[in-house]
């Protein structure tokens, strides 16, 4: 069930979320039936999964592995592979009628070829019940937190309604602070993968590495889904994935979703800038430290976000 707020409520994302087994902040574009079947999706042993917490680089990601898959030819993809999240509603609307009518994303996967690469947001142990059984190979994306933040207040500013009066930006800091936000809490799904970074089917990396060395990002992902690329390939790989021309083939792809009345959702919501340290012109210092002081607490044990911590030469 929706949870219920008025216009002018602190968390107003929340009119577009549901608690799903009392526990995960889902948003309205998917609902209790499609997350059923998301559990129980019939997975292959090819499957590529692309995880990330929400704005931290999925369909850059997805569009990587895409392009390796075909060596470069970005011209054979079509708009079906480029499928969005897939616990997810195949229609992106205020309206839950809708939503149920349209079922999720997974439904259009059925009879894709292998390997089909696979998108999702929920932490590991939502994963569909087959994961431990198939072991189908999973690409896990990490950001850092306080440029997840400010891409995932403008998220979603871009999908309220026009009636709606959003809420200034320190409620939703509060918010995601405490893990009430879509998909839970950022530190908690981190850390959730984070305890099988040494699974023999895991690949994790950071969003950074993709903007500071794609080149070496295709090789390494490239090596760890068992295709290697030759050089031409390659480059081919890397001029498809850089960040502008990736953005341009989303756009196209969302353009023609909007015209058929599956999506009302502005395509720079999915894919803005992809900058890096965006949070600098956001945050006060008082949130600014508060996160630290969060972060220190919720990641000392995780080795992977060494470099966002608030004593970082990269902080």
């Amino acid at each position: 069930m929706p949870l219920k707020m008025a216009r002018d409520a602190k968390r107003f994302y929340q009119q577009y979320s549901f608690m799903y087994k009392d526990v995960l902040p889902l948003p309205i574009v998917t609902n209790e039936n499609a997350m059923k079947e998301f559990e129980l999706m019939e997975l292959r042993e090819d499957d590529l999964f692309v995880v990330t917490y929400p704005k931290s680089g999925t369909h850059w990601m997805q569009e990587i592995v895409h392009l390796i898959l075909v060596n470069g030819h970005g011209e054979r993809l079509t708009a079906k592979e480029r499928r969005p999240v897939i616990e997810l509603a195949d229609i992106r609307s205020h309206d839950p009628e809708l939503v149920a009518a349209a079922g999720p994303v997974l439904r259009e996967m059925k009879d894709v070829p292998s390997p089909r690469v696979l998108t999702s947001h929920v932490q590991y142990s939502f994963l569909p019940k087959q994961f431990l059984e198939k072991r189908p190979k999973i690409i896990y994306i990490y950001r850092h937190p306080k440029d997840v933040l400010v891409s995932l207040f403008n998220f979603y500013l871009s999908f309220i309604r026009q009636d709606v009066e959003p809420a200034p930006f320190g409620d939703f800091f509060d918010d995601f602070t405490a893990g009430q936000v879509v998909f839970g809490s950022w530190f908690d799904h981190v850390n959730d993968y984070y305890k099988h970074k040494d699974d023999e089917n895991f690949f994790a990396l950071p969003f950074e590495a993709m903007k500071q060395d794609l080149h070496k990002v295709v090789q390494d992902v490239a090596s760890f889904i068992g295709k290697p690329l030759d050089d031409n390939s390659l480059a081919r790989v890397v001029e498809g994935a850089s960040f502008e021309t990736m953005k341009k083939s989303f756009q196209k792809d969302h353009e023609k979703n909007v015209a058929e009345g599956k999506d009302v959702m502005r395509a720079n919501a999915f894919v803005r800038k992809g900058k890096v340290g965006q949070w600098k012109d956001l945050l006060t210092p008082a949130q600014n430290k508060l996160l630290d002081e969060l972060f220190r607490e919720k990641m000392k044990d995780c080795e992977w976000t060494r470099s966002y911590a608030p004593d970082s030469a990269n902080e």
